[in-house]
């Protein structure tokens, strides 16, 4: 047993002393920010600043909308973190983000002097000089940014925010408000809102407000009134939200508000499925342009949302609306050989094999040189052959598979008309199914399911492949009586 104790130890010296031994190269760290100091004559002083970039900033000939972050010290990594994210996966744009932190809260974020509480306050008219004609310029001067500008704030520099919506007439398009000291110089932000909403504003200004549940009572209430006071204005330049974050405090809610509130302000991105059954061809083309005049070239929907809306309109037979779709999907998001096949695969639908030919060329190349695993590249291929070799089957053939499949958990009819197979579903659009042989075929539309059949002794059964998995569904002529 000692002999045995030994040899283990032994041999866990060894493993450590190997593993003592492995070469380490330190590589170039991943940073959130810049770090900058710029002078400012109007602050007089020496102020610092961060910017963070867009992930491949230095690849891209893109402008970039800007989220000008006060507080920034604090709040930089929340925000880094949310709009990358958000740009990656949620179809906000890639943003620049300036963090600017304050080394005197007190007078750089009170818009008004109160003596009793401090005798530097009262700064905020200053500081936000210094954004607008010192920062922001320097800013523009410098890096590819859009018009499009974003104000976070949160606690005091809510506040200073909160004066800047205000006003009315701002050098911001958007707002981000957390928790905003409203309570400042006797509450006379609440009483100037009671008036001041209703102003007309220059530009169209996205608003959200959150704080959290925790925060107090008091100053939830004096959001709220502030709130009211926009909403009893009904301006109809300013479009807004507010939330009240369950279980968060004070501190905890800037990062659930920033995220929530990035995806508000460009919440008109997104072309949800409430507007596909309203879907025109140019007035779709008309509105990807105005958003990007609008947000900059970064402003595109999420894939889901692109592939769904061409998904739906292959299902209504609108081809060339598909195929303009899924072409910007295609040029919005390169690298990924299945948005070519779907855009190839549209094409055939419209008509146009010779660009279905090309993208699912395109389709090949992408998968073939992927090391991230995009499926069998030579899928892409067989495509391109049945488009140049296409699988005739005969009238007598497709006439044997006419007839209802029916399981516990689909119903198919097949018919056969003018030489091609038909497949109808309850609540599908009737939809083409193409040969690859004399008993297989495919559906070019989504959900994209393979059909083949096969004769048994109790006749024709249905082999229903859903993404690798098949399904048996034999013949029940009865359970199709309403879709003949």
């Amino acid at each position: 047993m000692k002999n045995s104790i030994r040899l283990l130890v032994l041999c866990v010296f060894s493993i450590t002393a190997q593993a003592r031994q492995v070469e380490v190269s330190q590589l170039e760290p991943i940073t959130l920010a810049d770090r900058f100091e710029i002078k400012s004559e109007r602050l007089n002083e020496k102020r610092e600043f961060y910017i963070s970039l867009p992930k491949d900033y230095q690849q891209s000939q893109k402008h970039y909308p800007v989220l000008y972050l006060l507080d920034g010290d604090q709040n930089i990594a929340q925000a880094v973190a949310s709009a990358r994210m958000l740009a990656q996966w949620r179809g906000i744009p890639e943003l620049i983000i300036v963090a600017i932190p304050a080394p005197n809260r007190i007078r750089d974020y009170t818009p008004t002097n109160v003596e009793a509480y401090s005798a530097q306050s009262g700064g905020g008219d200053n500081f936000m000089y210094f954004i607008k004609h010192e920062l922001t310029p320097y800013i523009d001067a410098h890096y590819p940014t859009h018009p499009y500008r974003i104000l976070f704030g949160h606690s005091l520099s809510g506040l200073l925010a909160a004066d800047e919506l205000l006003k009315g007439q701002s050098d911001f398009n958007a707002f981000i408000i957390t928790a905003p000291s409203l309570w400042w110089n006797d509450f006379a932000i609440l009483k100037q809102a009671k008036t001041e909403f209703n102003k007309r504003f220059v530009t169209d200004t996205a608003v959200y407000f959150g704080i959290g549940a925790l925060d107090g009572y008091g100053m939830q209430q004096e959001l709220k009134q502030f709130v009211d006071s926009l909403a009893a204005a009904k301006n109809s330049k300013i479009r807004f939200q507010h939330k009240v974050y369950p279980d968060e405090g004070h501190m905890s809610a800037p990062m659930s508000v920033t995220y929530d509130g990035l995806v508000y302000v460009f919440s008109d991105i997104a072309y949800t499925e409430d507007k596909w059954q309203d879907f025109s061809k140019d007035g779709f083309m008309q509105r990807e342009q105005t958003l990007l005049n609008k947000y900059g070239e970064t402003a595109i929907q999420t894939a889901e949302n692109y592939v769904g809306l061409g998904n739906y309109l292959q299902k209504k037979g609108d081809y060339a609306g598909a195929v303009a779709v899924f072409k910007i999907n295609a040029q919005a998001y390169p690298g990924f050989a299945p948005n070519n096949s779907r855009l190839a695969n549209a094409y055939v639908l419209a008509g146009d094999t010779d660009n279905a030919r090309k993208e699912y060329k395109r389709a090949y190349e992408i998968a073939k040189a992927s090391i991230n695993g995009q499926g069998n590249a030579e899928q892409y291929l067989q495509q391109i052959a049945l488009l140049d070799n296409p699988v005739s089957v005969s009238n007598e053939i497709l006439d044997t598979y006419n007839g209802c499949y029916s399981s516990d958990d689909a119903t198919f009819y097949i018919v056969s008309k003018n030489g091609t197979l038909l497949g109808k579903r309850q609540g599908w659009r009737d939809f083409e199914l193409f040969p690859k042989s004399n008993e297989q075929f495919f559906m070019r539309v989504s959900p994209g399911y393979g059909f083949s059949f096969k004769q048994t002794d109790m006749g024709y059964q249905l082999i229903l492949d859903v993404y690798g998995t098949e399904y048996i569904l034999p013949k029940h002529e009865s359970a199709c009586e309403t879709l003949n």
